[in-house]
């Protein structure tokens, strides 16, 4: 063999050696979630470095920021909110795009002309989106197939537009409590809300954050308070022994403690099949709550109220008003009994599964947790309970127990705080500490 050639070959087998060390080699090779098992965990989105990039990097490549919810389209296309890049982000071509939001954080179109004509939704500058949902019906905030974007620090919803890529501004204005009793106008007011819920008739139920309230915008276009006392919360009231008066109960949505808090989640809402039951996670109090739409009364289906946690010394502290707790070594409880008796910390996100159940965020226990409501008892789905406010690093390493891979209940989470089934019924997770979107296989 000539000695170039033999050199060439060299230089060739070197190079790729050093590819396969180093961890670059191509994403389609790196993708855990191409031919995985059922019940296996996979990344779909992000490295797990905090950041942002867009267009040029695979989504397993992509820098995500603390993202913080996620839903599906009918044809399968897959929508985040990228919480502190301040956009809702979209895989297109296996790159991620923007669809919502601009290189600054803000409050959109300053002429408000997004009230009447819409506002090309790369234009528009969010504040921290918390929440979005395709409507599927028509309602006064949110026509059919329209998503509708709940963002904390914008104080308002907006309607996107997938056919024309324009937002609207549909719902709220400067932060603030008004409108209850009136129909739904330009005084209309919440303060960070972070979650919405659309039922059939469409009617919009809204967790109003820092008012502690639940609301409704109805499809007659009235605004009502249906659930909350408007009043700082000190901790929990209601539905302790018996159903509770809505307008009564106390919920713990936010608390300014909450802010440098990493265990600090912003509720979940989620709808029974007939419309008539709305429940709620109440971060703040570690319960699953429901709201009788019908009677007007609240009762815990989850959660003792006792997350067991400590602060940094060992003492044992309240998780909702120390920025300094976390749980405590077998803190966690509950698996397999009855889901009230269970401990939970910080419950975000709600969705229904397909076997009926009803799945939640357990996000200061960095597990996904499901709740039979017919026998009362309450599971972990995924998450081995393992995450770390700075640590989580995923292994994609197939069958490895404790990563992308794996038995998604050997895997580590890291804070997740959104949930979502898609029409396959895969379970798909904004696992946000770890800055990836992460999904079970079915």
């Amino acid at each position: 063999m000539e000695p170039r050639t033999w050199l060439a070959l060299a230089a060739v087998a070197w190079i790729a050696s050093m590819v396969a060390c180093s961890g670059t080699e191509p994403a389609a090779d790196r993708d855990t979630c191409k031919n995985a098992k059922s019940g296996t965990i996979c990344t779909y989105i992000g490295n797990g470095v905090k950041g942002f990039d867009e267009g040029s990097n695979h989504r397993l490549d992509a820098k995500l920021s603390t993202p913080w919810d996620l839903v599906t389209d009918a044809a399968g296309n897959v929508f985040i909110t990228d919480w502190n890049n301040h956009r809702v982000r979209k895989v297109q071509a296996d790159r991620m795009v923007t669809v919502i939001g601009a290189d600054e954080p803000g409050d959109g179109d300053p002429d408000k002309a997004e009230f009447k004509d819409g506002a090309a939704g790369e234009t528009v500058a969010l504040n921290h989106p918390t929440d979005m949902m395709f409507a599927t019906v028509d309602s006064p905030i949110a026509k059919k197939g329209q998503m509708l974007l709940t963002a904390w620090h914008n104080h308002r919803f907006r309607a996107w537009d997938p056919l024309t890529g324009k937002v609207f501004v549909t719902c709220g204005r400067d932060p603030g409590y008004v409108g209850d009793g009136e129909p739904l106008g330009k005084h209309t007011s919440f303060n960070q809300p972070s979650k919405a819920i659309q039922d059939k008739a469409g009617n919009t139920y809204i967790l109003d954050m820092r008012n502690w309230l639940i609301r409704k915008v109805g499809a007659d276009k009235q605004v009502t308070k249906v659930a909350g006392t408007w009043a700082k919360p000190g901790g929990i009231s209601g539905d302790e022994a018996k159903p509770t008066p809505a307008g009564e109960v106390q919920f713990l949505f936010f608390d300014p403690a909450e802010w440098s808090n990493p265990y600090f989640a912003a509720g979940g809402l989620a709808l029974s099949a007939d419309d008539k039951v709305l429940y709620i996670a109440d971060s703040g109090n570690h319960r699953i709550r429901a709201l009788d739409l019908q009677a007007g009364t609240v009762t815990t289906v989850a959660g003792s109220g006792d997350s067991g946690c400590i602060d940094d010394k060992g003492a044992v502290a309240a998780c909702a008003n120390d920025a300094a707790a976390h749980p405590r070594p077998g803190a966690f409880s509950g698996d397999g009994g009855p889901a009230v008796a269970a401990r939970l910390n910080m419950p975000a996100d709600l969705a229904w599964g397909p076997d009926l159940r009803l799945y939640f965020a357990d996000s200061g226990n960095d597990r996904i947790r499901a709740i039979d409501l017919k026998t009362g008892l309450i599971q972990t789905v995924v998450g081995g309970g393992k995450g770390g406010v700075t640590g989580d690093v995923v292994k994609p390493v197939p069958g490895d127990k404790n990563g992308d891979g794996g038995p998604a209940l050997g895997a580590t989470l890291n804070r997740p705080r959104g949930i979502h089934f898609d029409a396959k019924g895969t379970l798909w997770i904004a696992d946000s500490y770890s800055n990836r979107i992460r999904k079970v296989i079915p």
